[in-house]
């Protein structure tokens, strides 16, 4: 923090990248230590020493490929785990231990293996149209995972990859919205090019038009 003429404000350090292509930042998490791993769009984390790239943790270093595909959107400590997902709909679990003491012998690029993974999917049974996971949530034991293209799904935290697709909503912004003076219904009009039909006191979609 730092003391201004119109009070305190928020003080920051410029990151250097160096040679690694720069990146958007839609998830960190910081280490006891004070280190901070950063997701990229490119789908790799980077553990930070204060501005300072310490590694670049990939799954291959050659030939660089990455640990998601993608856009890394969430980063949250699970016990003595790292979870990460995003774009390409998996969850993955890496060891903490390893991420904190990771650095290559020359350069920055590290590879580092998941401990365990989970594809979240519409078709469960072929990975086919996998979520876009841009947020995630545990409650009362369970995993809430939201998906980019409309949909929330539900995980137990222990499971062995069961999860179940609980809401489907539109996926980008409503345009409009109706609802009944008689009953309680309500008809919303997606970005999508989806008509959906809610009972709202039921909290449960009745209909879908495209």
């Amino acid at each position: 923090m730092a003391e201004t003429f119109t009070g305190l404000k928020l003080q920051g350090e410029l990151a250097k990248y160096g040679k690694l292509e720069l990146s958007h930042c839609s998830c960190f998490h910081e280490l006891p230590d004070g280190k901070v791993v950063s997701g990229t769009t490119y789908g790799t984390m980077i553990v930070w020493e204060g501005e300072l790239i310490k590694s670049h943790l990939m799954l291959e270093v050659e030939p660089h490929k990455p640990l998601h595909q993608g856009w890394l959107e969430v980063i949250i400590q699970d016990g003595d785990y790292f979870l990460t997902a995003g774009a390409d709909g998996w969850i993955k679990w890496w060891r903490i231990s390893e991420i904190d003491v990771a650095e290559a012998e020359e350069g920055v690029d590290f590879a580092i293996v998941p401990v365990r993974e989970i594809l979240i999917a519409k078709n469960e049974q072929t990975g086919e149209d996998p979520a876009y996971i841009i947020n995630m949530t545990l409650a009362n034991n369970k995993w809430y995972i939201q998906d980019k293209n409309g949909g929330i799904y539900v995980m137990d935290h222990d499971s062995d990859g069961v999860y179940r697709n609980v809401y489907n909503f539109h996926k980008g912004a409503i345009v409009d919205l109706c609802c009944s003076p008689t009953h309680n219904y309500a008809m919303s009009l997606g970005e999508d090019g989806l008509v959906k039909v809610w009972d709202y006191a039921k909290k449960d979609q009745m209909d879908c038009y495209d």
